[in-house]
């Protein structure tokens, strides 16, 4: 059930996504998408995964979010059409957890198959093995050739990327 739940409410989040246009609000969308989405893998697969999983996306939203805001023009976050689209999100919600108690749910049930110890195990060996160890370093390079263009981008003025006017 609560599998259900999750993937409900990570069916809302998505579809709300599309409507948000201030950075802020995307963010903190973008940010409780990945909750669920890592909740509704450490349930499935492994916690260990789902928890790295989390930390990628936070990583990466937080640097999405830097750059957003950083070259986004600077829109009033109209607190009426939010509050109306938040409680749309939640009506959604609402009635997918309505239709989940009605319904036959035995296609959902607890298998072993899916939270056995193998899997567990084999899932964590995974993430870092000899495999994927080339795929693993050109992540890095390719990591830290963004951030050697980010910075040399940012250091050409010695200013911000974006000047700020003062609004009298």
């Amino acid at each position: 059930m609560t599998i259900a739940m999750l993937s409900s409410l990570s069916l809302s989040l998505l579809l709300l996504m599309f409507i948000m246009l201030q950075p802020l609000s995307l963010g903190l969308c973008i940010m409780a998408l990945s909750t669920s989405l890592c909740a509704l893998i450490s349930f499935t697969l492994s916690s260990w995964y789902g928890y790295i999983l989390f930390l990628i996306y936070i990583g990466g939203l937080l640097v999405m979010f830097a750059y957003v805001s950083a070259l986004a023009p600077n829109n009033f976050f109209s607190s009426i059409k939010a509050i109306s689209l938040f409680l749309v999100a939640i009506l959604f919600f609402l009635v997918m957890i309505s239709t989940l108690y009605t319904t036959d749910l035995k296609f959902m049930e607890y298998s072993d198959s899916l939270c056995s110890l193998k899997t567990m195990n084999s899932s964590g060996r995974m993430l870092i093995s000899p495999s994927n160890m080339s795929l693993m370093i050109i992540l890095g390079v390719i990591l830290l050739v963004n951030l050697l263009a980010v910075v040399k981008i940012c250091y050409y003025q010695q200013g911000p990327l974006r000047s700020h006017m003062d609004l009298k």
